[in-house]
């Protein structure tokens, strides 16, 4: 009898792993092939005292698709991808790869300056920088 891998659950994005855990259990586990349809990048929030740092695995989203929001306490991050296959007459055999819209939004405990985020787009990781916005000493 085989035994699922253990995954820990985190408790920020439940709902969205109870999703992930039965395309797994539904799809993976015999090898058929996973569904083409709405996806979320996986995405790690690091946190210093100055800035919030953001890594996105984005892989085949062009940079002008990629749309980035930042409010004074909330970074948004949305874009599409479309389908890699460059000859149109192919059929697909296993398209495991996911397509289409994604959306991902997160509260920032913080205060942020919108206007100063530094981003960057390398080998399918969006890298962004947010700047804490500064507080002004009490008198």
């Amino acid at each position: 009898m085989s035994q699922l891998p253990w995954k820990p659950i985190r408790i920020h994005n439940l709902e969205q792993q109870i999703d992930q855990a039965f395309d797994d259990l539904l799809h993976g586990q015999w090898g058929i092939c996973g569904p083409t349809g709405s996806w979320q990048p996986e995405i790690d929030i690091y946190e210093t005292p100055d800035s919030y740092f953001v890594e996105a695995d984005i892989p085949g989203v062009p940079t002008d698709e990629i749309h980035i929001e930042v409010t004074e306490h909330s970074l948004s991050i949305s874009g599409w991808r479309q389908s890699g296959c460059v000859e149109k007459s192919a059929q697909g055999v296993c398209l495991e790869r996911r397509k289409g819209s994604f959306f991902r939004r997160f509260p920032l405990e913080h205060a942020v300056d919108p206007h100063r985020v530094e981003r960057e787009n390398k080998a399918g990781t969006l890298t962004l920088r947010i700047p804490k916005q500064k507080l002004k000493p009490q008198p």
